[in-house]
């Protein structure tokens, strides 16, 4: 328990991670929106927080841009930044979404949930011993988060096509 308490403390973002993807994974498991009142539910709710969720995905990739290009101004606060972004877009997932659908959409909800869950796997959170245990974890959140690319864009191509 003391080791939680330490690293909650060293990374607050931690927390809310986990309660984003639990939260996300209650609601479209149990399709409890479909109970909600009709303006939390509606077409233009799903629109704004769609937006604002491809927003946050968008900046999600400017650490990704820094690290290729080797731009190293700021390093931390981009890094912190990315860390906060990322656990408000996991949060406005869980918002967002309405329930597992076809397999596709599961599909997109799954990797986000896998983003999130090795976002927070982080160095910060599990001091990595070896240098090729952290490239793994580099290689796996940041391939999981170019499968999210395509997936995005059929999910936005559909909701709007049948709306």
């Amino acid at each position: 328990m003391r080791f939680l308490r330490a690293t909650w403390q060293r990374t607050p973002y931690v927390p809310l991670i986990l309660f984003a993807v639990v939260f996300a994974g209650v609601v479209l498991s149990s399709e409890a929106k479909s109970v909600l009142a009709h303006p939390l539910t509606g077409f233009a709710q799903q629109v704004i927080t769609g937006t604002l969720l491809l927003a946050l995905f968008g900046y999600q990739w400017v650490l990704f841009f820094k690290r290729v290009t080797k731009d190293n101004r700021d390093a931390r606060k981009v890094l912190g930044r990315h860390r906060w972004v990322g656990a408000a877009a996991t949060l406005l997932f869980a918002l967002h979404a309405v329930r597992f659908g076809h397999v596709w959409m599961s599909t997109l909800s799954v990797v986000v949930f896998l983003i999130a869950l090795t976002g927070v796997l982080n160095r910060e959170v599990l001091r990595y011993r070896s240098n090729a245990i952290y490239l793994i974890w580099l290689v796996t959140h940041i391939g999981l988060s170019a499968a999210l690319v395509p997936l995005v864009a059929v999910h936005i191509w559909v909701a709007l096509a049948y709306q």
